[in-house]
Protein backbone atom coordinates (compact mmCIF):
# COMPACT_ATOMS: atom_id res chain seq x y z
CA UNK A 1 0.00 0.00 0.00
CA UNK A 2 2.75 2.34 0.98
CA UNK A 3 4.83 1.94 -2.17
CA UNK A 4 1.74 3.40 -4.14
CA UNK A 5 2.09 6.45 -2.38
CA UNK A 6 4.84 7.68 -3.52
CA UNK A 7 3.93 8.31 -7.37
CA UNK A 8 0.63 9.83 -5.90
CA UNK A 9 2.76 11.99 -3.49
CA UNK A 10 5.16 12.92 -6.52
CA UNK A 11 2.36 13.77 -8.67
CA UNK A 12 0.80 16.30 -5.87
CA UNK A 13 4.15 18.17 -4.87
CA UNK A 14 5.24 18.37 -9.03
CA UNK A 15 1.51 20.22 -9.79
CA UNK A 16 2.40 22.30 -6.35
CA UNK A 17 5.97 23.19 -7.96
CA UNK A 18 4.08 23.92 -11.61
CA UNK A 19 2.04 25.92 -10.12
CA UNK A 20 4.56 28.39 -8.70
CA UNK A 21 6.79 28.30 -11.71
CA UNK A 22 3.41 29.18 -13.70
CA UNK A 23 2.70 32.39 -11.16
CA UNK A 24 6.11 33.05 -11.51
CA UNK A 25 6.44 33.56 -15.59
CA UNK A 26 2.97 34.90 -15.80
CA UNK A 27 4.18 38.07 -13.54
CA UNK A 28 7.33 38.18 -15.93
CA UNK A 29 5.13 37.80 -19.18
CA UNK A 30 2.91 40.67 -17.69
CA UNK A 31 6.02 42.66 -16.72
CA UNK A 32 7.65 42.53 -19.78
CA UNK A 33 4.15 43.42 -21.89
CA UNK A 34 3.81 46.65 -18.95
CA UNK A 35 7.45 47.79 -19.43
CA UNK A 36 6.56 48.71 -23.23
CA UNK A 37 7.43 45.63 -25.47
CA UNK A 38 5.73 45.42 -28.20
CA UNK A 39 2.70 43.19 -29.58
CA UNK A 40 4.86 41.91 -31.82
CA UNK A 41 7.23 40.16 -29.49
CA UNK A 42 3.75 38.33 -27.39
CA UNK A 43 4.51 35.32 -29.33
CA UNK A 44 8.47 35.24 -28.51
CA UNK A 45 7.89 36.14 -25.33
CA UNK A 46 5.19 33.01 -24.58
CA UNK A 47 7.44 30.36 -26.96
CA UNK A 48 10.35 31.26 -24.53
CA UNK A 49 8.42 30.75 -21.16
CA UNK A 50 6.47 27.55 -22.48
CA UNK A 51 10.05 26.11 -24.01
CA UNK A 52 11.30 27.24 -19.93
CA UNK A 53 8.51 25.33 -18.32
CA UNK A 54 8.95 22.35 -20.20
CA UNK A 55 12.48 21.94 -18.87
CA UNK A 56 11.42 22.80 -14.80
CA UNK A 57 9.35 20.70 -15.47
CA UNK A 58 11.67 17.90 -16.53
CA UNK A 59 13.74 19.02 -14.17
CA UNK A 60 11.29 19.02 -11.19
CA UNK A 61 10.17 15.63 -12.47
CA UNK A 62 13.49 14.38 -12.73
CA UNK A 63 15.17 15.52 -9.55
CA UNK A 64 11.50 14.39 -7.64
CA UNK A 65 11.72 10.87 -8.63
CA UNK A 66 15.41 10.25 -8.10
CA UNK A 67 15.87 12.04 -4.51
CA UNK A 68 12.01 11.58 -3.39
CA UNK A 69 12.57 8.99 -0.11
CA UNK A 70 10.92 5.86 -0.73
CA UNK A 71 7.90 4.91 2.00
CA UNK A 72 8.09 1.26 2.15
CA UNK A 73 11.25 -0.18 4.68
CA UNK A 74 10.85 -2.86 2.34
CA UNK A 75 13.68 -1.75 -0.07
CA UNK A 76 17.39 -3.27 0.83
CA UNK A 77 19.97 -0.62 1.89
CA UNK A 78 17.23 1.79 2.90
CA UNK A 79 16.73 2.86 6.58
CA UNK A 80 13.56 1.91 8.18
CA UNK A 81 11.37 4.08 9.19
CA UNK A 82 9.42 3.74 12.77
CA UNK A 83 6.16 3.19 11.88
Amino acid sequence: METYLRPVAILVELTILMAAIYSLFAGVKFTLLDLGLNEKYRSFIRWVLVIMGCLALVFFVAHLIAFYPRLSPKYPGMPNYPG
